[in-house]
Protein backbone atom coordinates (compact mmCIF):
# COMPACT_ATOMS: atom_id res chain seq x y z
CA UNK A 1 0.00 0.00 0.00
CA UNK A 2 2.77 2.77 0.90
CA UNK A 3 4.48 1.69 -2.72
CA UNK A 4 0.73 3.07 -4.48
CA UNK A 5 1.34 6.51 -2.27
CA UNK A 6 3.82 8.05 -4.28
CA UNK A 7 2.13 6.95 -8.22
CA UNK A 8 -1.23 8.12 -6.74
CA UNK A 9 0.23 11.29 -5.90
CA UNK A 10 2.22 11.70 -9.01
CA UNK A 11 -1.64 10.76 -11.10
CA UNK A 12 -3.30 13.52 -8.46
CA UNK A 13 -0.51 16.10 -9.24
CA UNK A 14 -0.99 15.75 -13.07
CA UNK A 15 -4.70 15.81 -12.98
CA UNK A 16 -4.55 19.05 -11.26
CA UNK A 17 -1.56 20.68 -13.43
CA UNK A 18 0.25 22.15 -10.69
CA UNK A 19 3.76 22.02 -12.00
CA UNK A 20 2.72 23.40 -15.02
CA UNK A 21 4.26 27.51 -15.39
CA UNK A 22 1.59 30.14 -15.18
CA UNK A 23 0.52 31.82 -18.57
CA UNK A 24 3.11 34.73 -19.67
CA UNK A 25 2.92 38.42 -18.51
CA UNK A 26 2.39 40.94 -21.56
CA UNK A 27 3.55 44.22 -21.75
CA UNK A 28 2.33 46.55 -23.49
CA UNK A 29 4.14 49.89 -24.06
CA UNK A 30 3.93 52.80 -26.55
CA UNK A 31 7.03 53.70 -28.55
CA UNK A 32 7.80 56.21 -30.43
CA UNK A 33 10.85 56.12 -33.36
CA UNK A 34 13.85 55.55 -32.12
CA UNK A 35 12.88 55.06 -28.43
CA UNK A 36 10.19 53.79 -26.41
CA UNK A 37 8.06 56.84 -24.04
CA UNK A 38 8.33 56.73 -20.46
CA UNK A 39 5.71 55.35 -18.58
CA UNK A 40 4.12 56.95 -15.78
CA UNK A 41 1.19 54.73 -15.14
CA UNK A 42 0.60 50.86 -15.68
CA UNK A 43 -3.11 49.31 -15.95
CA UNK A 44 -4.31 45.45 -15.98
CA UNK A 45 -8.04 44.50 -15.53
CA UNK A 46 -9.20 46.72 -12.50
CA UNK A 47 -5.70 47.57 -10.74
CA UNK A 48 -3.54 50.41 -11.56
CA UNK A 49 -0.27 50.87 -10.42
CA UNK A 50 1.61 54.88 -10.59
CA UNK A 51 4.90 55.28 -11.00
CA UNK A 52 6.87 57.26 -8.13
CA UNK A 53 9.21 60.04 -8.27
CA UNK A 54 12.77 58.97 -9.10
CA UNK A 55 11.62 55.43 -9.97
CA UNK A 56 12.55 54.38 -12.99
CA UNK A 57 11.18 52.32 -15.91
CA UNK A 58 13.09 49.32 -15.46
CA UNK A 59 12.15 49.31 -11.57
CA UNK A 60 8.34 50.48 -12.14
CA UNK A 61 7.61 47.40 -14.48
CA UNK A 62 9.55 45.38 -12.17
CA UNK A 63 7.52 46.58 -9.20
CA UNK A 64 4.23 45.89 -11.65
CA UNK A 65 5.24 42.71 -12.74
CA UNK A 66 5.74 41.30 -9.07
CA UNK A 67 2.64 42.56 -7.68
CA UNK A 68 0.53 41.02 -10.36
CA UNK A 69 -1.90 38.06 -9.85
CA UNK A 70 -1.01 35.38 -12.75
CA UNK A 71 -3.14 33.00 -14.21
CA UNK A 72 -2.58 29.85 -15.27
CA UNK A 73 -5.22 29.47 -18.69
CA UNK A 74 -4.23 32.91 -20.14
CA UNK A 75 -1.88 35.28 -20.23
CA UNK A 76 -2.04 38.61 -18.41
CA UNK A 77 -1.85 41.99 -20.16
CA UNK A 78 -0.66 45.39 -18.53
CA UNK A 79 -0.54 48.54 -20.54
CA UNK A 80 2.01 50.80 -19.41
CA UNK A 81 0.36 54.44 -19.92
CA UNK A 82 2.97 56.97 -21.58
CA UNK A 83 4.04 60.35 -19.05
CA UNK A 84 2.24 62.72 -21.24
CA UNK A 85 0.01 61.94 -24.59
CA UNK A 86 2.24 64.17 -26.92
CA UNK A 87 5.47 62.40 -25.72
CA UNK A 88 4.85 59.33 -27.87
Amino acid sequence: MRGNIPRRLRQLEQKANIHEAPAPVIFVRFVRPGQPCQSSRAECDDQVWERAPGETEVDFQKRVGESLPRDEHSPTVVIFRPLAENQC
